[in-house]
């Protein structure tokens, strides 16, 4: 039977292949909820870094002494999950004016990752790994977002037994949206073997991003994100729309609530916290 966690949120972002905006989704929503005043850890599983890179660590594996989730995938002797979480930052770790995001933790990732799938094929109860490992920390946060790297191999699939909850993240064309029955195959998969004992993880949305906002652009784009609603329903949360505002905030190393608060990509993203059922805490 897998660990009991507690009633924190954990929510993995997830799709097929990369580029479909999983990284930029998961630092932002939460950025934002951190500015809600709930206290979020982000776990970067992807060896690209990033999540991680996002929100101010460039090569977390080149940090002299910092342990990542490659040692706690390796059993390193004496490193706990907490002695890989470090404070997400507004801007790149040492440079000036670089502060902590209140409210906000990153698990660090390393480029080490790009061997989980070989190392995890071996290891007994092997899609339980990341449940195992979240467990000593799970009840220190409200809300856990996993960055899943853009597959659907053996570190997906320990994010969705581990997550219950399940963001699918697209790009607005009718090829991936497509794409979507293999997530939906995966979690169903895993609601056979899991869910009797209480794993079985949920789609609890459709995050379809990069969407043109000029109408010469747009048009095939509108139709698909149609298709998707038609589909799929209330599952498909608010669009986000196609800005610049986006390699600028990575570019800078913050995330957009920090970046660019009044940007209208910022506000989509907001849209989606509320509209996965997230409210501003009361002080």
């Amino acid at each position: 039977m897998p660990p009991s966690l507690p009633e924190t949120r954990i929510i993995a972002f997830t799709n097929q292949a990369g580029g479909a905006g999983k990284s930029t989704a998961t630092v932002t929503i939460g950025a934002w909820l951190a500015e809600f005043g709930l206290k979020v850890l982000v776990v970067d599983l992807d060896a690209q870094s990033d999540s991680a890179q996002a929100l101010g660590y460039d090569e977390p594996e080149q940090m002299d002494g910092q342990p990542t989730l490659y040692n706690l995938l390796i059993g390193t002797p004496g490193v706990g999950i907490r002695d890989t979480i470090v404070p997400a930052l507004a801007g790149a770790l040492g440079a000036e004016g670089t502060k902590p995001i209140e409210g906000l933790d990153i698990l660090l990732p390393s480029a080490e990752l790009e061997s989980a799938e070989q190392l995890l094929t071996g290891q007994l109860a092997r899609e339980l790994w990341l449940t195992k490992t979240l467990a000593p920390v799970a009840d220190d946060y409200d809300v856990i977002l996993l960055d899943c790297p853009g597959n659907l191999g053996l570190v997906v699939v320990n994010a969705l037994v581990a997550a219950k909850e399940v963001v699918a993240c697209v790009k607005p064309t009718w090829k991936e949206l497509r794409a979507l029955t293999r997530i939906e195959q995966t979690i169903e998969r895993i609601s056979q073997s899991f869910g009797p004992n209480g794993a079985a993880p949920e789609l609890v949305g459709i995050l379809i991003a990069d969407v043109p906002t000029t109408r010469s652009a747009g048009a095939v784009y509108d139709d698909s994100v149609k298709q998707a609603r038609d589909a799929y329903g209330d599952l498909v949360l608010p669009t986000i729309r196609r800005s610049t505002r986006v390699p600028d905030s990575y570019a800078a190393q913050k995330p957009l609530p920090v970046f660019d608060r009044v940007a209208e990509v910022t506000d989509d993203f907001n849209a989606v916290v509320k509209a996965l059922g997230f409210a501003r805490l009361k002080k």
